[in-house]
């Protein structure tokens, strides 16, 4: 059975009238060439059938070994030059490669053979363009299916838009993707496939904001319908950043793990100052941007979040009860930043 996908792709004209022999070269108007073996059962070339700038107007077909009966006959822009090179560089000749994916920017074959649904046969992902992120490769999908293969919308879906192709990992029997939008914006998700069909069971959308923390909107699937949970994380702030400064404007560790930070954000009122306390995971736990002091004479910045004081020095942070005060203290030589920089804040007085 031949699959023909009506994509949106450039016409090709009079195609039936130039197909002569699978393994034959055309005129200048068309060309051949090989797919690289991949299987025992099935093999693969590409027909160039026009040349529209940059990438080339093609058809790619799979073809059975035994009776050479066409299985699939799919439309593609390929850049056959880009594929050529690739292949010489795995010494394949004249041979386009094949089953080379390297998430999510590096080379990905035209043609990908392999299990995608976890039944224990090998499945058809076949190039179609660059609808992936950034102009990445984007992928058609065939779930092998008795003695031929059938397209699926659900696999091909996962295939188009994303940073290259899916990640499959066999030993949890899930698939991932990957996609983004600028330096700022990125989504993860994993899936599970349910009755052959891939399915969202983890969705995570991280997208800095502009307090430079993280907010994240994380789904799980639990009893078949995805619960929402929305919170704030740091960025990752060991290290220097490109100019040699620090990510943020003091810093320390704590002894039970967690860590605190304070840094700059600005509003109508102009410059002012935050105060982020965040877990182990570093998940913000507390976050406060109201008024503070600094004691210049004790070095100790404070500030009142309705009924507790919060006094920090580079000795850790003193939690202040109406009964109680609690020390949790600093990881010896954790401190980042001086607690003396930050009175130049709209939101912070000293005394």
């Amino acid at each position: 059975m031949t699959f023909i996908l009506n994509m949106r792709l450039k016409p090709l004209a009079l195609l039936s009238g130039l197909l002569v022999s699978p393994l034959l070269s055309y005129s200048a108007l068309a060309q051949t060439y090989q797919i690289q073996g991949f299987s025992d059962d099935y093999y693969a070339i590409i027909d160039q059938v026009g040349e529209y700038g940059y990438e080339a107007n093609s058809i790619i077909k799979i073809i059975d070994e035994k009776t050479h009966k066409t299985l699939i006959s799919q439309p593609a822009s390929i850049d056959i030059e880009y594929e050529l090179s690739n292949s010489e560089e795995h010494e394949l000749g004249e041979k386009v490669s094949a089953n080379i994916v390297s998430i999510p920017y590096g080379e990905h074959s035209v043609l990908i053979y392999d299990d995608f649904n976890f039944d224990g046969q090998k499945d058809l992902a076949i190039k179609d363009g660059r609808n992936g992120c950034y102009g990445g490769p984007s992928y058609q999908v065939y779930l092998k299916d008795g003695e031929t293969f059938v397209h699926s919308e659900g696999f091909t879906d996962l295939a188009q838009g994303y940073c290259g192709f899916f990640g499959i990992n066999k030993d949890s029997q899930t698939l991932y993707t990957m996609t983004k939008s600028g330096a700022g914006w990125h989504q993860y998700s994993e899936y599970k496939v349910i009755d052959n069909k891939p399915v969202a069971v983890h969705v995570l959308v991280e997208e800095y904001n502009p307090k430079q923390l993280i907010s994240i909107i994380e789904s799980t699937r639990v009893n078949g319908k995805m619960v929402e949970d929305s919170y704030e994380m740091l960025p990752e702030y060991d290290n220097e950043s490109h100019d040699g400064t620090l990510p943020f404007v003091y810093k320390l560790d704590l002894d039970n793990g967690k860590k605190m930070v304070l840094n700059k954000t600005y509003d109508k009122e102009g410059e002012q100052m935050y105060y982020a306390f965040a877990d182990k995971n570093d998940r913000i736990e507390l976050y406060y941007d109201g008024s503070f002091v600094y004691d210049t004479a004790k070095k100790t910045l404070s500030f009142f979040n309705k009924p507790v004081v919060y006094q920090i020095n580079k000795q850790g942070i003193t939690v202040r009860q109406s009964n109680k005060n609690i020390l949790i203290k600093s990881v010896l030589q954790s401190e980042q930043g001086s607690l003396e920089s930050l009175t130049h804040f709209d939101n912070v007085s000293v005394r």
